[in-house]
């Protein structure tokens, strides 16, 4: 491959910043074949929420100046990227939002100067909402395939459902409980 094919190929490509059930490597190979892991990041000033759509709640990120969200980053092609809006319902569900962000690549080293990322985010005006078990389950892994403090994700779950309502989820759906 002459150089210019190189740069052809690396400008055909973007970085997508997964903080929900595409952190898990099954699914997103499974939407995007050409996915190839960079790395990770946090989104500073953001909080992950669940907020419903046609089909249950699922995950988001929110403003919030006290909190960051954990998201892994994939270096995916313009082809997989029409994939992933499919999946995602964009432009209808969720848009998407850059970000220029620190990656740290999978062996820890910080790449040079901040990357430009791309998330994808539920439309504001849905409500809040109570993921499936099955969703749940599928982010749950996705954070500990990346390493990811999962307080993070049961925070995200108290914010959206409230603190009493998380507690009670938690201990209804809790792998003991469904063994």
């Amino acid at each position: 491959m002459a150089a210019n094919e190189r740069w052809v190929l690396c400008r055909n490509t973007s970085l997508i910043l997964a903080y929900g059930s595409n952190l898990l490597w099954e699914r997103m190979e499974g939407r995007c074949p050409d996915a190839e892991p960079v790395g990770t990041t946090v989104i500073p000033g953001y909080r992950m929420l669940f907020k419903e759509s046609m089909t249950g709640a699922y995950c988001t990120v929110e403003q919030d100046a006290n909190s960051f969200v954990p998201a892994a980053v994939y270096r995916i092609s313009f082809v997989d990227e029409a994939r992933l809006d499919r999946a995602e319902g964009c432009p209808k569900y969720y848009y998407k939002r850059e970000f220029f962000l620190p990656v740290f690549t999978m062996d820890g080293k910080k790449m040079r100067g901040r990357k430009s990322c791309i998330a994808y985010v539920l439309r504001e005006n849905r409500m809040l909402g109570e993921p499936s078990d099955e969703y749940y389950r599928i982010v749950e892994r996705g954070y500990a395939e990346w390493g990811f403090d999962d307080a993070i994700l049961q925070k995200a779950l108290s914010d959206s459902i409230g603190s009493k309502a998380a507690e009670k989820w938690l201990k209804k759906h809790s792998r003991k409980g469904n063994t």
